[in-house]
């Protein structure tokens, strides 16, 4: 119960490194409440965790299958914690978004021909814990330097056009997981629908280093990444290679539709190897 306690606790020292929620901020030439937009938290493992994750067939027609994931100490999770009611009492809850993390990590025990369960929204967590024992297992840090601003950590290629666009990608992508990977993804149409972009990586590295000068976010690795051009910048050692992403800070807005309860959309430009990739970051309330 200390553990826990000691965990909500940090939740403001950790909070208080990035924005905080009910502010108001400028989203390109429009004001945004940061109650909508993309305020992940973060959380690492202090010791290695068993959770019960559902997997659904990538290909065929069935039913999910259960599985139990092993979460290894030191890993960083994306999550969100909050109370629930249990009774007359307010109990912790931490929901989890298992799968944002890392292909290799989050299939390790995926049944063959079976992907790991995304939802149906990028808010749909894969594990809500509220035991005190799995609570405690867990500690609060700040988001990530290599993880884009108000970003899920997934970019899809396209400028504007494609970021304003009512089509869902289906090209390439290059994913940042809140464990350190860089994931570069072609699209696979051949699964059901909401898996295409959750198949094997194209070509992936861990990332071993971080430079961030606004607009520009320096990633470094160990091993060149099939499907994307890297700065050799050494010739040995953990940080070889290098990757830069250039937040344009030219963020595109949707409008939504009050009448009809619908909140206009935000998303981010970054240049990357040469081309525009857009990522979601949130949304603008309810916009007329």
């Amino acid at each position: 119960m200390v553990a826990v306690i000691a965990l909500i606790g940090s939740w403001s020292a950790a909070r208080a490194q990035t924005e905080k929620p009910s502010a108001i901020v400028k989203v390109g030439r429009y004001a945004a409440s940061t109650d909508f937009l993309n305020l992940s938290q973060y959380f690492q493992l202090t010791s290695p965790l068993q959770v019960k994750v559902n997997y659904v067939p990538t290909t065929k027609v069935g039913h999910p299958l259960r599985r139990t994931l092993t979460l290894p100490q030191g890993t960083i999770v994306a999550g969100s914690l909050t109370t629930t009611k249990s009774g007359d009492f307010l109990v912790p809850t931490l929901q989890l978004y298992l799968a944002r993390l890392s292909y290799p990590l989050v299939h390790r025990e995926a049944p063959m021909g079976y992907t790991i369960d995304p939802g149906a929204g990028a808010y749909d967590a894969q594990v809500t814990l509220k035991a005190t024992d799995k609570l405690s297992a867990f500690k609060r840090v700040p988001a990530p330097r290599y993880m884009p601003a108000y970003s899920h950590g997934d970019l899809y290629l396209g400028g504007a056009k494609s970021a304003l666009s009512t089509q869902e990608p289906h090209s390439r992508s290059i994913r940042i997981t809140p464990d350190g990977y860089l994931e570069y993804i072609t699209y696979n149409g051949t699964v059901n629908p909401g898996l295409g972009f959750m198949q094997r990586p194209t070509g992936m590295a861990k990332i071993t280093r971080t430079d961030f000068h606004d607009p520009y976010r320096d990633l470094y690795f160990k091993e060149p990444i099939t499907g994307l051009r890297l700065k050799r910048v050494s010739q040995a050692g953990n940080q070889q290679y290098k990757l830069t992403l250039k937040n344009l800070h030219t963020p595109q807005h949707t409008w939504g539709n009050e009448d009809a309860g619908i909140a206009g959309t935000f998303n981010s430009l970054y240049l990357i190897d040469g081309k525009q990739y857009y990522t979601f970051i949130g949304y603008d309330g309810i916009s007329g």
